[in-house]
C-alpha cells in the first residue's frame, strides 16, 4: 500500500461518514418544539384543550360563586328573594373570576 492510496481511503472514508452525519444532522434540527398552551399553571398541546378547560372552570366558578353567596345570605337573613338575586350576583362574580386568564 503507498500512501496515495491510503489517503484516498482515508478521504473515501471521511465522505462516507460525514455523508451519513449531514442527514442525521439535519434531521434533528428540523425537528421544532410542539406548541404549548398554558391555563392555570397546567400545560395542555393544543388550543382546544386550553378552550375547553377555560370554559369548564368558567361553569365551575359560576356555580361556586352562587351557591356560596346563596348559602351565605340565607344564613344572614336575606328572604328568598334578597338570596337569589345575591346567588345571581354570585354567579355572575364566580363566572368571571373562572374565565379571567387567557390561554
Amino acid at each position: 500500500m503507498t500512501m496515495q492510496n491510503m489517503m484516498r481511503g482515508a478521504v473515501a472514508a471521511l465522505i462516507a461518514v460525514g455523508g451519513i452525519a449531514a442527514p442525521l444532522a439535519a434531521k434533528t434540527h428540523q425537528k421544532s418544539q410542539p406548541v404549548r398552551y398554558e391555563y392555570n399553571g397546567r400545560t395542555y398541546n393544543s388550543y382546544e384543550q386550553c378552550r375547553a378547560q377555560k370554559n369548564k372552570a368558567a361553569k365551575d366558578g359560576a356555580i361556586v360563586g352562587a351557591a356560596t353567596a346563596g348559602i351565605g345570605s340565607a344564613l344572614l337573613g336575606a328572604n328568598l328573594g334578597e338570596a337569589a338575586l345575591i346567588a345571581g350576583g354570585g354567579a355572575l362574580v364566580g363566572n368571571q373570576i373562572g374565565k379571567s386568564k387567557k390561554c
